[in-house]
């Protein structure tokens, strides 16, 4: 489908489709990856940055509504590829964090992208570091740090992947390291 798009076109109508696809089923991760793909190349819709906030705003209502659903959670790490700064910053993300740790049972998700958020220099609220205060496991020490809180709770609620959770708490302060330093080239390269 993708190739017949770029070689043959028909982009007009196939955002439409797309959001067909996922209001007959919001887990099809096949039409989320298929609607990057037309966000992204589609020559009508001006690109990821000119799409960006339509987006967000949509997969931030798709979370709100099914916060356990994995596809929404990778299409807005998506929206934000190579530009981990406006992902850090974009107070809607901040907004749906907070409203799925505080208000559902499906953890998971939301958990993991703060996780990598904090990695990425993302300064929590008050509010955001209570709500994973309540989380915590009681066998858990209330001292560690709040990547390391996540990665206990994360270790609780997500048992398939224990070890992969026990990795990260061990290497999450290298991974926050080389991500600002990451992040800081690509400011200085910007500006140069």
């Amino acid at each position: 489908m993708q190739w017949v798009l770029q070689a043959l076109g028909g982009w007009e109508e196939e955002l439409t489709y797309c959001q067909q696809l996922l209001d007959d089923d919001i887990y099809n991760n096949s039409a989320w990856n298929q609607r990057y793909f037309v966000i992204t190349r589609s020559p009508i819709l001006g690109g990821l940055v000119a799409m960006r906030e339509l987006e967000v705003n949509y997969t931030v209502q798709t979370i709100r509504a099914s916060p356990e659903n994995e596809s929404p959670w990778r299409y807005l790490r998506g929206l934000f590829k190579n530009d981990t700064q406006s992902l850090v910053q974009n107070s809607q993300v901040a907004s749906v964090l907070l409203d799925v740790l505080t208000s559902q049972n499906s953890h998971v998700h939301a958990l993991s992208f703060l996780l990598d958020l904090l990695c990425h220099g993302f300064e929590p609220s008050q509010e955001l570091k209570s709500a994973v205060d309540v989380l915590i496991p009681q066998s858990c020490s209330p001292d560690l740090a709040l990547t390391k809180k996540i990665c206990s709770i994360l270790e609780h609620a997500d048992p398939m992947r224990v070890k992969y959770w026990n990795w990260r708490k061990s290497t999450v302060r290298i991974q926050s390291a080389q991500s600002q330093n990451a992040d800081r080239l690509a400011n200085l390269s910007m500006q140069g």
